[in-house]
């Protein structure tokens, strides 16, 4: 008997009739799908949507609406359905070329015999994909074939148990629980793997059966992206009875194909929510549980599956920067191939670097690049090793986005930025002093005289002069500068005059200059150096010099007491500073 068309119903019905003529018969008919397209999110943050980004399950579900089938009479008296043996079976058919992935799945099964209560619906939540990256999901298609018997002799349930048992045997590959993984070595398993067929029954004019095609659920287009979410209404339809020619339909519930998204760390995260991997360790990645073909393994048995020719040392030196840039990379194609997003490839690779010196050197914190015992120079040789034959700007993107601790290009041309500052501070005080040093070091009274001219001016009395003080004790400098007193804030003296003060103070030697800081920062024009005596000079064992930058030369210059601006303290919070480093045997001499 042909299906029936049903007036009723506002677009065909596809279904399996039970009996003919004037007795009460039921079926099942289900609608042509209704389609919702729903554009796909981007990760929280983003603007944009990668293939890169999400996993993606696509699942089956069946939706019941209104009263349920037990609610529509079984209880009351009177007519049943006449004698038949009805079975309706709705069957997925996923194909993905690119994975080489096949298989089937049941929607739902319903079957139904003499008598109205004697039936049974079997509806369960099915997934039809495993979990697959977001980019390789876009090329899975879906079809539904959707049959009805009436004959005891095509009974549809034998079908529906062996699509099941396929479905199950599909679990136990290397695309079921856990972290479903799907690329090159997954596909192989697929291929590979003992397949169970459904047998349909055979064409004797007993059963029915029409077959549709559904929109492809994932549609990617440069940046953006949707999910095509289809719906089935299914249907019982009774017909006949007392009133011959008409027929009642009564929506039994929807059969709905949808997509479930994960961003994963090996599928722990959902939603487009970014996964947390700054608390973890490369030991407990490997322990990752991966189902496969003969079973449960962890991710690194796994990693240690794939083709020799490809397979990445996990053990490299880590003090050879060509070596573990080149494992790296190798690491990085496995685990894409292997089917991995963005997120679950970098947090392994994060780790699997995270025992290279140069790795750590590239990923110094602001505060310690900010120190003196790493000069520009080693910054510059620090970032130079950047992993580049491994990684892209991309993945250090997305290992900070998983509160990891990564230099992206951005963070480096920050700290290169600070640190050009701090240089841009340090740098005028140490050539100045370099300059000075020279001066006061030359044992010609007269040239050193001419060589502290051009560095000394004062808004008084201009070049070759300067503000001298002393806050050291009494040592005779009104003496040496034949001068009768100095004021409290000193006295202008020429280069001649200073050139003769250190000439007289018998210097055995100088310590190298660094900035005076105040709360930690140095300061931009003030300058601190030491310097030590020989036995007999009129300062005993030596003290600080402060020296002061106006406009680059020195307009001010201050014997200090070594404990000024605590300065000895100083010494020792920040031991180098400028590249200038004192030691306490230094100090010590002087007390």
């Amino acid at each position: 008997m042909p299906i029936s068309r049903l007036s009723t119903l506002p677009v065909t019905l596809i279904a399996g009739s039970l009996l003919a003529g004037c007795a009460t018969t039921r079926q099942i008919a289900v609608d042509y799908p209704k389609t919702e397209t729903v554009a796909i999110k981007p990760l929280r943050g983003h603007s944009a949507v990668g293939g890169d980004d999400y996993y993606v399950q696509l699942v089956s579900d069946f939706e019941f609406k209104g009263d349920s089938a037990l609610k529509g009479g079984c209880n009351e008296m009177g007519g049943h359905y006449e004698n038949g043996d009805l079975s309706a079976a709705l069957v997925f058919s996923v194909h993905n070329e690119t994975l080489k992935l096949k298989r089937e799945v049941s929607g739902f099964l319903y079957q139904a015999t003499t008598g109205k209560c004697n039936f049974k619906l079997e509806t369960k939540k099915a997934n039809l994909t495993p979990w697959l990256r977001l980019d390789t999901s876009k090329d899975t298609l879906i079809d539904y074939n959707f049959l009805t018997s009436n004959s005891h002799e095509a009974n549809l349930s034998q079908l529906v148990e062996d699509v099941n048992a396929a479905s199950g045997l599909f679990a136990l590959t290397g695309v079921g629980a856990g972290m479903a993984v799907m690329g090159k070595l997954a596909g192989n398993w697929v291929e590979t793997s003992p397949q169970v067929v459904a047998k349909t029954p055979a064409a004797s004019g007993k059963y029915s059966s029409e077959s549709h095609s559904l929109p492809a659920s994932v549609v990617l287009a440069g940046d953006s992206g949707n999910f095509n979410q289809s719906r089935l209404a299914v249907y019982e339809v009774v017909e006949g009875g007392l009133k011959a020619w008409s027929s009642e339909a009564k929506l039994l519930g929807e059969l709905r194909i949808y997509p479930e998204v994960a961003t994963s760390l090996l599928l722990k995260t959902a939603g487009d929510t970014t996964p947390d991997a700054h608390d973890l360790s490369l030991d407990e990645l490997w322990r990752a549980p991966i189902q496969t073909a003969n079973g449960e393994v962890s991710l690194l048995q796994l990693v240690n599956q794939v083709d020799p020719a490809a397979k990445p040392n996990l053990q490299p030196d880590w003090r050879n920067y060509e070596e573990v840039e080149s494992q790296c990379r190798r690491l990085k194609l496995v685990m894409k191939d292997l089917g991995f997003n963005k997120f679950d490839r970098n947090a392994v690779l994060y780790y699997f670097l995270a025992k290279s010196p140069d790795w750590k050197n590239f990923n110094i914190s602001a505060q310690k690049a900010m120190t003196d015992e790493i000069r520009p120079k080693l910054l510059e040789q620090y970032r130079a090793k950047d992993f580049s034959a491994c990684l892209a700007a991309e993945d250090y993107a997305a290992m900070k986005s998983m509160r990891l601790p990564v230099n992206t290009g951005q963070d480096w041309d920050n700290l290169t930025s600070s640190r050009q500052k701090k240089e841009g501070v340090i740098s005028p005080i140490q050539s100045a002093a370099r300059q000075f040093l020279s001066a006061l070091q030359n044992p010609n009274k007269d040239e050193a005289a001419r060589q502290l001219y051009p560095l000394l001016n004062t808004e008084k009395s201009g070049n070759g002069s300067v503000l001298l003080q002393n806050h050291l004790s009494n040592f005779g400098l009104e003496a040496l500068l034949q001068v009768p007193n100095i004021a409290d804030d000193g006295v202008v003296v020429t280069a001649a005059q200073l050139a003769n003060v250190f000439a007289a103070l018998n210097v055995d030697s100088f310590s190298c200059a660094r900035p005076a800081q105040e709360q930690g920062q140095p300061m931009a024009n003030i300058g601190i150096m030491l310097f030590a005596t020989k036995p007999g000079s009129p300062r005993e064992k030596g003290g600080a010099l402060e020296f002061e930058l106006v406009q680059g030369k020195i307009g001010r210059l201050a014997f200090q007491h070594p404990s000024f601006r605590d300065f000895e303290q100083n010494l020792a919070d920040y031991p180098d500073l400028g590249g200038c480093r004192i030691d306490a045997e230094f100090i010590n001499r002087l007390h």
